[in-house]
């Protein structure tokens, strides 16, 4: 239904004063992306288009649409959405966007249905306007909590709906609700439609906006959907890469955090102790941190090797996954998987890789980006909870030493994936849903 006038000015209204304590907030803006550029060497990307100068949309394409997934996890999650999209409408012009540069590695080895990738504009009122008039989309669509105000209340202006897909509603929301319940809700009701990943994060979206225009669709994980085929060439070729043996006995340590390896290495000297066959991989969250985890390693003694350097005489060795893409390869290595974020207060990562290769997962206590996931996988026996470097060590060996366990893990690992399915079918139903409504205006 096309927006009365009244609704377009109170939307007007609302983001002025937003913008106006943002334009205040612009100075300390400013500092921040001094000190991540000179201090933590991180770069902001390309900076025209981060100045809103993005690449236009073939002319001619039909519907337009503008995708954004913050990092590489979410470029995963938005991956078979895009598929979807393209399969259902194959002349479409489709632009992506993503904030970090894993985010833009991932998307140009993935994304072959895209017309154009590029990094998200600053989160300004110019940056912003700039790319949507470039773009003049259709649809916004949105993965998990990248809700930025004025990408979506500017982009309502201009026209497109907007659909946030795999949505989740973590503790720390529930907390900063509390704090600042009228800029929350008002955040969640700049979106037309949310899918979200289960019944309780709906639960949760209706705490936190009673009363909403919003329409919440529990859609389910659309990660699940990328984990549905094992890449089987691709485990081969890893385990023949790092000298991988039958006899040997793998924790894979994946997404890992500083101040979380450490735990791992504490935990896997245990391990060793008892079981000599036990070999460790890790898998660093950031890839720009394998030398500090290289190093950190060889001061514990350890031997080290990389995974990019592809020798086969390192049975012994550490080996670091320095690559993109293969984690979930390295996964089915193991006789259990460790998701990282999860010992340290980050939240948790994706916990369902280690369960898509038939392989137990553990995580710690902070899985508050996760909790659904963590709890489902608790309930059906293929996940399980530690609370820090001992309970790890003790979980992984009684997994390594009983077969039949890791077997029946395997088995009902894959039954669950399968029930996981579909969920971005069901988002692509119903962003066609809004395109549809758009387009009968």
């Amino acid at each position: 239904m096309k927006p009365s006038l009244l609704s377009t000015l109170s939307l007007a209204a609302q983001l002025l004063v937003y913008d106006l304590v943002l334009l205040a907030l612009v100075p300390l803006a400013v500092l921040w992306l001094g000190w991540r550029g000179a201090v933590k060497r991180k770069p902001v990307g390309n900076i025209l288009e981060r100045l809103g100068l993005v690449p236009r949309l073939p002319a001619g394409r039909c519907p337009r649409i503008w995708i954004h997934a913050v990092s590489a996890g979410e470029m995963a999650a938005a991956r078979p959405v895009i598929a979807e999209l393209r399969r259902r409408f194959p002349g479409a012009g489709i632009a992506v966007s993503t904030h970090t540069d894993t985010g833009m590695a991932l998307a140009r080895n993935i994304c072959d249905e895209v017309d154009v990738l590029f990094y998200l504009p600053f989160d300004w009122p110019d940056t912003m306007v700039l790319a949507l008039w470039r773009l003049r989309p259709q649809l916004i669509l949105v993965v998990e909590k990248e809700l930025w105000p004025n990408m979506l209340a500017l982009g309502r202006l201009f026209g497109a709906r907007v659909l946030a897909v795999n949505g989740r509603v973590s503790d720390r929301m529930m907390s900063r609700a509390r704090w600042l319940p009228g800029f929350v809700r008002w955040l969640y009701r700049l979106t037309d439609r949310l899918c979200v990943q289960s019944a309780t994060d709906a639960e949760r979206l209706r705490r936190i906006a009673p009363g909403s225009r919003v329409r919440v669709v529990v859609a389910g994980n659309t990660k699940a959907d990328t984990l549905a085929a094992r890449d089987r060439r691709a485990e081969e070729r890893v385990a023949q890469d790092i000298g991988a043996l039958d006899s040997h006995l793998w924790l894979v340590a994946g997404s890992t955090h500083p101040g979380e390896e450490e735990q791992i290495v504490d935990a896997f000297v245990k391990i060793r102790e008892k079981e000599p066959r036990a070999r460790l991989l890790l898998a660093p969250r950031h890839v720009d941190r394998v030398a500090q985890v290289s190093a950190m390693l060889a001061q514990r003694g350890l031997h080290v090797v990389r995974r990019s350097e592809g020798r086969e005489d390192h049975a012994e060795a550490v080996v670091i996954l320095d690559t993109m893409g293969e984690l979930r390869a390295a996964y089915a290595l193991g006789a259990a998987g460790f998701v990282g974020g999860t010992l340290v207060a980050v939240g948790g990562h994706n916990l369902l890789e280690p369960t898509a290769v038939g392989v137990a997962s553990l995580f710690g206590p902070h899985t508050e980006n996760c909790s659904d996931t963590a709890d489902l996988l608790s309930a059906e026996g293929v996940g399980f909870a530690v609370g820090g470097p001992e309970e790890l060590a003790r979980e992984f060996l009684r997994l390594a030493g009983d077969d039949a366990r890791r077997r029946e893990i395997a088995r009902r690992a894959g039954g669950l994936i399968a029930r996981q399915r579909g969920a971005s079918f069901r988002c692509a139903e119903v962003a066609a849903e809004l395109l549809e409504a758009e387009s009968s205006k």
